[in-house]
């Protein structure tokens, strides 16, 4: 009778375990958390770090697991930390052995309650891009996505790299974080007859554009909403030193196919000349592009010069344009 009871026995564990397994999910040792590790493109330069393409310790994406199958991910929280690995205080679980495809956003934005995106990944509320904290513009408003990238119990390290060979340029293999937003960038020097030590830059203004929008976080596709209005971006400092201004933008059309910009220069303290110019925009602002200006500021107008319509790259010149004084 003994021996009976010690089968009964074995076998009731034997099921115990079998069901444990099932509910797991994936029929061994338990689950596996997915560990991330993200690069951002090496020619993205317009995030607000040291070296402007590497993450600092406090970003966060957020991950979503985009295959079907056992193993779920929406939104979840991933922190760089310092050593510049991502980490989770509650990480995606893979419940089987199935590869599984992974996509992220970034900057993470928190969404508790389930009602700030729409099922199809669309944030509901409008985003708006506030000029008035030049310092925190940029990294505030660097909308970048990453999608492609696998993973499995196995072999849990959701790799957003690119993960082409020396000579290769595949997209279907570069999972790094890219830019969905545009860039334009100006650098203002002292020109001909601009006594630069009394010349103080004091903002630069872009006339009639869209400051608000949507962002996908399961696509990463962009739109602008809202009304056209000026954006201004106060940037101050003797012209004896090149000036950076930098804005980042929703992609977006211009009726004329041309953007009025403005630079405010304050000469020997108390006279403030205003120059105005346009420049020609075909395509308007383009996601994940770059424009770049150079200006030089002349004792009654300013120049426009070295116009680059760029992949976060070098470009080609274009012709100066010529800026009058009002």
């Amino acid at each position: 009778m003994k021996k009976f009871r010690f089968l009964y026995i074995a076998a009731a564990a034997l099921l115990f375990a079998a069901c444990a397994n099932e509910e797991d999910g994936i029929g061994n040792n338990g689950p596996v958390a997915a560990t991330v590790k993200a690069d951002i493109s090496n020619n993205i330069k317009t995030r607000g770090t040291a070296d402007n393409d590497r993450w600092t310790t406090g970003d966060a994406i957020g991950v979503y697991v985009t295959s079907a199958g056992n193993t779920k991910g929406t939104n979840v929280k991933y922190e760089s930390d310092q050593y510049g690995e991502f980490v989770s205080a509650n990480p995606i679980y893979f419940r089987d052995n199935e590869e599984q495809t992974f996509s992220a956003y970034y900057p993470y934005i928190d969404d508790p309650n389930n009602d700030k995106f729409d099922e199809n990944g669309w944030l509901i509320n409008d985003w708006t891009i506030d000029y008035s904290n030049p310092s925190n513009t940029l990294l505030a408003n660097d909308f970048l996505f990453a999608s492609g990238a696998t993973a499995s119990k196995a072999s849990p390290m959701v790799n957003f790299t690119d993960l082409n060979n020396v000579g290769e340029s595949l997209p279907e293999k570069d999972h790094r974080f890219k830019h969905k937003m545009s860039m334009i960038e100006f650098t203002v020097s002292a020109g001909e007859g601009v006594e630069s030590r009394k010349s103080n830059l004091q903002s630069i203004t872009l006339d009639k554009i869209k400051t608000q929008g949507k962002i996908n976080v399961k696509t990463g596709a962009t739109e602008v909403t809202g009304t056209s209005t000026k954006a201004t971006l106060p940037v101050t400092g003797l012209l004896t030193d090149a000036r950076v201004c930098k804005f980042i933008l929703f992609p977006q059309q211009f009726e004329n196919k041309e953007l009025t910009i403005s630079c405010n220069v304050m000469y020997n303290e108390n006279t403030i000349n205003n120059y105005t110019t346009k420049i020609s925009l075909p395509n308007g602002f383009e996601g994940g592009k770059k424009y770049t200006y150079t200006i030089s500021v002349h004792n009654n107008s300013i120049v426009i010069g070295n116009a680059n319509i760029t992949s976060w790259d070098i470009g080609v010149d274009k012709e100066p344009l010529d800026a009058e004084i009002e």
